[in-house]
């Protein structure tokens, strides 16, 4: 069977889904279940077109079918990609008690040291403000040796460190990110900016801004908007502290506008905002939309210039 490659789950980037190892198996896997196989890759295309809820509806029953069979790979593989499209479609609550469900389903069958699903749960307690949590999740993702997940890990350790002002944690991901081995991705050419930007906006904020903004070029560069938008907005935070808010507002413009087209178009139907997760326990603040909150900061504008004011 395929074995998948968790590595871009946090944040909701695409999913890396090429093998990542693994032994040949001489007993029957569930790609031989051609029903396991066709709502997986049903799954994979919705994802793909950005369909979210459609990808959970045919995760889900792969995964239904994985328990049928028995069978913990598939099991593994069906869970993590249905966390993931729940991330994508903005319910990380849901996303959570999958990944939690998912590695329970996964333990009784013999499979425990599960980091890809560590990293869907850093990622769900980052958006969720379960910032104590996403660090302690993060820590453990860390100690994977597959260096890609380790360092989305890290990543998210930083973010989480940073917005609860925790100094060590944020430098212990700064520390973890330059010891990456070159050549680097463009994604973590970005993470270490990012991370490197939160530790120096407030000692040297203008090499801070010009990290931030190099994060945000190349987060476009490679088309992940959504972490694109978090870096202009850092960026626009960091020239605001600085006194220059002509440039933080047209920032701050950037970072909104471009969440708010995340949001819109075909996701419309298919995401929920943040605010309207379900989790009522632990320290869950729910997060206020950023695209909203951006375009207040950038003293009100317009979230979808182009948006055809006749047809709603």
């Amino acid at each position: 069977m395929r074995y998948f490659s968790p590595a871009a789950a946090v944040l909701c980037l695409p999913l890396l889904l090429a093998g990542c190892g693994g032994a040949a198996q001489d007993k029957p896997t569930a790609q031989d279940d051609a029903a396991w196989d066709q709502a997986m890759t049903a799954g994979r295309d919705s994802f793909e077109l950005g369909r979210y809820t459609v990808a959970v509806t045919q995760y889900r029953k792969a995964a239904d079918l994985a328990l049928l069979r028995d069978d913990a790979s598939a099991i593994t593989e069906a869970g993590y990609d249905l966390a993931v499209a729940q991330l994508a479609a903005n319910t990380p609550d849901k996303a959570l008690q999958t990944a939690q469900a998912t590695r329970q389903a996964a333990g009784v069958r013999g499979q425990t040291q599960l980091y890809s699903l560590d990293l869907v749960e850093v990622a769900a307690h980052y958006r969720l403000g379960h910032y104590s949590s996403a660090i302690s999740s993060a820590t453990q993702a860390m100690q994977s040796s597959d260096s890609a997940l380790a360092g989305r890990a890290a990543l998210v350790l930083g973010l989480a460190a940073d917005a609860q002002s925790d100094s060590a944690n944020l430098q212990k991901a700064a520390v973890y990110l330059s010891s990456l081995k070159k050549p680097l991705s463009t994604t973590q050419q970005a993470d270490q900016a990012e991370i490197q930007a939160r530790v120096l906006r407030q000692s040297a904020p203008q090499q801070a801004e010009a990290l931030a903004v190099q994060a945000a070029d190349l987060r476009r560069n490679d088309g992940s908007y959504r972490d694109m938008a978090r870096a202009l907005a850092l960026a626009a935070r960091i020239a605001s502290a600085q006194g220059d808010q002509q440039k933080a507002r047209a920032l701050w413009e950037r970072a909104a506008q471009s969440a708010a087209a995340q949001s819109s178009g075909l996701n419309r139907m298919d995401a929920q905002t943040l605010a309207h997760g379900s989790i009522n326990k632990g320290n869950y603040v729910p997060p206020e939309d950023d695209a909203a909150a951006w375009a207040r900061d950038a003293g009100g504008v317009s979230l979808r210039p182009f948006e055809d004011k006749d047809a709603q």
